[in-house]
């Protein structure tokens, strides 16, 4: 069925918030531009998502990496209007700390990519995975998404794990498919990327 065939959902209003007994996942808000900030200094998130390396600690790059995830937000907010991506902080119920994010992109004909990052000192503990499980349930029932992609660096075995928890399935490794663009460290490096599937 093409796109102008499926029926469209009415889209999630820009204050719909997920949640289990762990975390809450809510969109991105101006209050959240810490955690933005802190993610974009990460030198794990810059690694396997191929930003710049950010990780001076200078009051001048603290304050231009605030400045950068204000920006992010607001482009955040215009790609939920026009439904294209749509990005929630995850964030602990308990301490109510940001952690991470998690959003889906929409690529067409029913399909969606699924991405997330958490901060260091909450990885390990199952947020990623309970984060992925979450978004995929707004993307089918929400969305009517029929079919949910995550990509990752075949190398970067925590994000493989993450996905597998979720109840993707590796579909196969994508020999040289993608290239390292931003990352100074691994400007130019080829990478083979493994594409794991979850349907409705």
């Amino acid at each position: 069925m093409s796109d102008e065939a499926r029926p469209r959902p009415h889209s999630p209003p820009a204050d719909h918030v997920l949640m289990d007994e762990a975390l809450e996942l809510r969109p991105y808000a101006l209050s959240d531009t810490a955690t933005i900030a802190a993610l974009d200094a990460d030198p794990d998130v810059q690694r396997w998502f191929d930003w710049p390396q950010n990780s001076n600690g200078s009051p001048e790059a603290v304050a231009a990496r605030l400045r950068s995830a204000d920006a992010t937000v607001r482009t955040k907010w215009d790609q939920w209007r026009s439904g294209k991506e749509y990005t929630f902080v995850i964030r602990d119920r308990q301490t109510d700390s940001g952690l991470g994010w998690v959003d889906v992109q929409l690529r067409g004909a029913g399909r969606g990519n699924v991405s997330y990052g958490v901060l260091a000192a909450w990885r390990g503990n199952g947020a990623a995975t309970r984060a992925v499980r979450l978004i995929s349930g707004f993307a089918f029932e929400l969305l009517g998404l029929v079919r949910l992609e995550i990509r990752a660096d075949a190398t970067n075995v925590a994000s493989r794990r993450v996905a597998e928890k979720a109840g993707f399935v590796l579909e196969g490794v994508f020999r040289s498919s993608g290239e390292i663009e931003r990352y100074e460290p691994l400007q130019g490096r080829r990478f083979d990327e493994a594409m794991f599937a979850l349907l409705e």
